[in-house]
C-alpha cells in the first residue's frame, strides 16, 4: 500500500519524512491535498462524520463513501479516537485500559485493519491501494510532534508484516 502524506507546513513534512526514511512507498507532498492519485483519504471524525454520514466509533475505523461530489476522494477513512468516558467531575478522559496507547498508533492500526477488510470483500471494485494521510485533516499537523509520525510508522510496519503472512 502506498501512502501520500500531505501538509502545507514544510517543517511538519520534514519531520514525517525523517521518520519514514527508507520507506519507498511513502510519498510526501506539500499542499492542501495530494496531487498523486489515491483511492482514499484519512480524515478525523470531527471533519468527516457529519459531512459524510455516520456516528463516531471508538473501536474500529470506518470507510465512508463520498457521495457529495465535493472534490474529496470517493472513500473517506475515519480512524477511531481513543475511547472516552466521563470522570467524576463531568469532564472527559481516556477510558481505563487505554491510557498508555498513543492516539496516532490506535487510529492508524485500526485504519489499516479496516483497509485490509475492505479489500477482502468479494467483488469489490474500488480497492484501496493508495491512501492520502492528510495531516491537517487528522489533527496531526504539528511541526514539533515526532511521536505521531513514529507511532504511525510502527502501525504501518505491523500492517505490512501481517499482510505478508495472509
Amino acid at each position: 500500500m502506498q501512502l501520500v502524506i500531505t501538509s502545507q507546513k514544510a517543517e511538519t513534512l520534514d519531520r514525517w519524512r525523517r521518520v519514514f526514511e527508507g520507506c519507498d512507498d511513502v510519498l510526501f507532498e506539500r499542499g492542501l491535498r495530494a496531487e498523486t492519485p489515491v483511492d482514499a483519504v484519512l480524515m478525523a471524525g470531527i471533519f468527516a462524520i457529519e459531512r459524510y454520514g455516520s456516528r463516531p466509533d471508538f473501536q474500529k475505523a470506518q470507510i465512508l463513501e463520498n457521495r457529495r461530489g465535493d472534490g474529496w476522494h470517493d472513500l473517506i477513512i475515519v480512524p477511531p479516537t481513543l475511547p472516552m468516558a466521563r470522570d467524576g467531575q463531568g469532564g472527559w478522559q481516556v477510558q481505563s485500559g487505554y491510557e498508555d496507547i498513543q492516539p496516532a498508533y490506535y487510529g492508524a492500526t485500526r485504519s489499516f485493519q479496516a483497509i485490509a477488510e475492505w479489500n477482502k470483500e468479494p467483488d469489490r471494485e474500488n480497492l484501496i491501494s493508495a491512501v492520502e494521510v492528510n495531516l491537517p485533516m487528522l489533527n496531526m499537523d504539528n511541526p514539533v510532534d515526532d511521536s505521531s509520525a513514529r507511532f504511525f510508522r510502527v502501525a504501518l510496519e505491523e500492517y505490512r508484516e501481517r499482510s505478508e503472512f495472509q
